[in-house]
Parts: structure tokens; sequence; C-alpha cells
């Protein structure tokens, strides 16, 4: 399997405008963070905003691609995590708090977002999480051609990182936000775009707004408006340097 087809993509970027051309050619954009309805109440109250964030484009991508949550295989890919939460934990322990809580503990690891879409859709298939800073997005690729290769029908990729806190210093910091992307192994009658090509090359870094191009993710991003925009060509994946990935995104409609 050398190319997967795009069926749907979602996108939740908290604190842009959404009234820009960048986000308005996101179909279903929110700007907002509102929990998904994906996550049923009692879920959605545990769970923490990065987690609450991939329901959102999970749903925003399985609404477009007309795709049953509760069936696909799930692709997660985050540099960091839950690094939000895990720091949180790992500060309570000098704090004389003891051991930390379930909640807490399970929030902290950094597949909670894929065990959490798992748990609300009753989905007990395979399900991975991955983590290449910022080649995050071609090893997420990678692995869902690999698995489309070997079982074909289709896979969610939803990638997300939000910024890490105190005493991290990060010298380009970003937006918290996630994408998701549908993709299957033969196109549909909803088929958006097909990418291929996945190879070693230099890959520069993307413009994108808000901060986004510095995003451990952000090669995702610049892949989902890529194909949300129509445009056609290499696009880099990330690493942002000359050991980086690129990938060939071509606009398709069938049916």
């Amino acid at each position: 399997m050398t190319r997967a087809f795009i069926g749907g993509i979602g996108l939740c970027a908290p604190g842009l405008d959404a009234t820009s051309e960048w986000l308005t050619t996101f179909p279903g954009i929110t700007d907002s963070g509102e929990p998904s309805e994906v996550l049923p109440a009692a879920l959605r109250r545990r769970a923490s905003p990065l987690t609450r964030m991939a329901a959102t484009v999970a749903a925003q991508a399985a609404r477009q691609a007309g795709l049953d949550l509760a069936r696909v295989p799930l692709v997660l890919g985050s540099a960091y995590g839950e690094i939000v939460a895990a720091a949180e934990m790992i500060r309570s322990f000098g704090e004389d708090e003891g051991l930390p809580s379930p909640t807490r503990f399970h929030n902290s690891v950094h597949n909670t977002a894929a065990a959490y879409l798992s748990m609300a859709t009753g989905n007990r298939g395979f399900s991975t999480a991955l983590a290449a800073g910022s080649a995050t997005p071609a090893a997420v690729v990678l692995e869902a051609l690999a698995w489309l290769r070997s079982r074909g029908g289709e896979a969610l990729l939803v990638l997300l990182d939000e910024l890490p806190p105190a005493p991290f210093d990060l010298a380009h910091p970003y937006p918290t936000a996630a994408v998701a992307l549908h993709v299957s192994a033969e196109p549909t009658r909803g088929t958006l775009a097909v990418v291929s090509g996945l190879r070693r090359g230099i890959a520069s870094r993307p413009d994108l707004p808000g901060g986004l191009g510095a995003h451990p993710c952000a090669g995702a991003f610049a892949m989902a408006a890529a194909v949300a925009r129509g445009q056609r060509g290499a696009l880099g994946l990330g690493a942002f340097d000359e050991d980086g990935w690129l990938v060939d995104v071509d606009a398709v409609r069938v049916g």
C-alpha cells in the first residue's frame, strides 16, 4: 500500500480566529474546544481538555466521512501526550499528597485519548499511540499505510499536542490543537484527496497561522489544510530539516 484516500478531516484549534480564511476551509470547524458529543457526560467530566479535543476532531472527521467510530482502527499521534496531566501528577509527589488518584493517573498516560474514544464508542478493535517528536505526523502516516496494506479497509488518524507546562520552557511555543484524518485503502464517493509517496527528504516548515507552524504535529495540520483547499504537490510532514519526511497530496473527488 503506497497510497491512502482521505475521506474526512477534523480540526480543533482553540484561540485561533475561526473567521480566518485558513480555518474556514475546514468543514465543521470549531475553535471553541467544546467537548464532543462522542464522550458521554460521565467520561467528559473526567477527561482532560486534550482528550476532549481528540473526541471533537474524531467526531468531525467521522461525520464528514460517514464513519462508524465503533468499528474504525485508530492511530493516535502526539509528541508529548498528556504532558500537563503528567506534570501535575509528578508535582503532587513532592507535595506529600501520596499516591495519585486512579483518574489522575490514567489521564496522564500517552494513549489516554485513544482509551477514552474506545470506551465512549465501544470500539474494541485496533488502536495504537505513537510519539516521534516533530516527525510524529510522518510516523502516523507510515503506521496507517502499513495497516491499510496488511488489512485494507480504513483508519482514523488523530494527532494532537498541548503546550508543556512549567518548568518546561520552549523556544517556540504553540497553541494546544488537534487534527483528525480519515483514510481508506480504496476511494469512496466522498473521497477528498489521495496521499502517496511517503519518503525521506528535506522538509520545509509549513506556513501556518497562530503559532501552529511550531506545533509538533504541524505536518498533519498542513496536510489537512492542503486537503481542505484542494491543493496538490509535495508536503513536508516533519521533522523540518534535511532528514525529514515528505508526502504527495493530490486532490481527487469520486462520485
